[in-house]
């Protein structure tokens, strides 16, 4: 089988590892706008507490700020026992400095199985019978049922290897093959993938593997059957599930996603069957990558330009997006705040997988300061706290000057009980990110195709009031 070589592996990195952020290259020809419709090849996703690939790289690009201080897993081992908390019925609680994983059920083989769904990473992947945990028992790495091999497998091939790892040192190897994918009603009967049958992995004891929706580019095989000899090789470029649900089933180069607290639902070709406020902002998509130390890229991220960000006290504030002088022209609207003192645009991160909205320090402080009462900073763990009682303000992030306003109950966090946190953080110099707190107010298209996002508001906890905003 022929394979287009993509990329050299590095030697794995770990904790310690430094990460930054590149601009990568866009097609040379790019599609048309997708048409818009509402489409029935949709999945339910289902909400859980673990790390995902998007959270990892956030918070190790953070680390480097030197802002977090606590590891990875110990952050995860305090998440998992606050989740314990829950549900014994003591306090609902929501992963905070964890991300937010998102499972959708997919079906390999005739198995139904929970996999992680990751617009970052490419590979779909499912766990062995007899996978070695790299941190002692099976159970210590938190997969649900492992994939056994069907009469429609095709594989081991011989000619490649599965090896990927993550930003604090999670790590998968294993064999690739072939088999029938079904996602959202779509059936591909020809979808390589890997099986994973050696993990360092911190799982949430519910899926069974992961699939990617990130470009092609970054998959993860490598020659010969021997992961120790990947460093240095060149990894391998094959279809992707959604390449092949555009290429081989016809659905068009667009998938979409509109999250809950609960869950949400994804969409392939079009659009999901969700309230929404009419009148899409569209911007372009602008791909960045994380390198590794080595200058290897290793993950993605879905970027586009914003022009700022709405916050005040008063539900009833009028903001000015265009025109930013100052003092503002309409002495009855007060201006977008950027970024930075320049004017926008200023690229961020839209990221079904972090929980919070991420920006830079003096927006996050200034946010914090108009809670009722005021939030504080916490110097240990570099959060604004907030009380669980406080009234929270308006925020909106701006985008082609429409503003799109997160709801306010999503901007009070609990972390434990007694404590709680603003949904709107500092993100210390590094990433702006727009997660779950801003997200799940917004129907959000991601137009592979046309390398554009667009976004539409929606009517959430039954806010109407927020979905008019977003037109004016």
């Amino acid at each position: 089988m022929a394979h287009e070589a993509q990329r050299t592996i590095p030697d794995f990195p770990g904790v310690s590892e430094s990460f930054n952020l590149v601009e990568l290259p866009t097609r040379d020809v790019k599609l048309p706008l997708s048409p818009l419709q509402v489409t029935d090849k949709t999945i339910n996703l289902k909400r859980t507490t673990s790390w995902t690939p998007s959270s990892i790289y956030a918070e190790a690009l953070r680390r480097q700020a030197g802002v977090v201080r606590a590891t990875v897993r110990d952050i995860l081992r305090r998440v998992r026992a606050l989740a314990k908390l829950s549900q014994n019925g003591s306090i609902n609680l929501t992963p905070v400095t964890a991300g937010s994983s998102f499972l959708a059920q997919v079906t390999v083989g005739g198995q139904s199985f929970e996999m992680v769904v990751d617009t970052g990473s490419s590979d779909p992947w499912l766990v062995a019978p007899d996978f070695v945990c790299g941190y002692g028992a099976q159970s210590d790495c938190g997969f649900g049922p492992p994939y056994e091999q069907s009469a429609t497998y095709i594989g081991p091939l011989q000619d490649q290897n599965f090896n990927i790892s993550y930003a604090d040192g999670e790590r998968l190897t294993g064999t690739m093959g072939f088999e029938i994918f079904t996602i959202g009603g779509i059936t591909v009967d020809r979808q390589e993938f890997a099986i994973a049958e050696y993990a360092e992995w911190t799982g949430d004891g519910i899926s069974s593997g992961l699939v990617g929706f990130a470009y092609s580019s970054l998959t993860s095989a490598y020659p010969g059957s021997d992961p120790d000899n990947d460093p240095g090789q060149m990894a391998f470029k094959y279809n992707t599930l959604f390449d092949n649900l555009v290429q081989t089933e016809g659905v068009p180069p667009v998938y979409s996603m509109a999250i809950a607290d609960e869950g949400g639902v994804m969409a392939f070709g079009g659009l999901p069957d969700v309230p929404y406020s009419p009148g899409f902002a569209s911007v372009p998509i602008l791909p960045y990558g994380v390198n590794d130390s080595n200058g290897q890229y290793v993950y993605t991220y879905y970027t586009v330009p914003i022009d700022g960000y709405a916050y005040a006290a008063s539900p009833n504030t009028q903001f000015n997006t265009y025109n930013l002088s100052d003092p503002p022209t309409n002495p009855r609207k007060i201006n977008i705040v950027g970024d930075t003192e320049a004017n926008g645009p200023y690229p961020a991160i839209v990221d079904s997988g972090s929980t919070l909205v991420m920006v830079a320090d003096y927006v996050a402080s200034g946010v914090a300061d108009l809670f009722d009462p005021p939030g504080t900073f916490d110097e240990d763990n570099g959060l604004y706290v907030v009380e669980c009682t406080a009234t929270a303000p308006v925020f909106g992030v701006s985008i082609a000057n429409k503003i799109f306003y997160a709801n306010p109950a999503d901007l009070v966090i609990a972390v434990e009980e007694g404590l709680c946190i603003s949904g709107v953080q500092s993100n210390s110099g590094g990433l702006t990110i727009l997660g779950d707190v801003w997200m799940k107010s917004v129907l959000c298209v991601f137009d592979i195709g046309a390398e554009m996002m667009r976004f539409a508001a929606r009517e959430f906890y039954g806010l109407t009031l927020q979905t008019k905003r977003a037109n004016t």
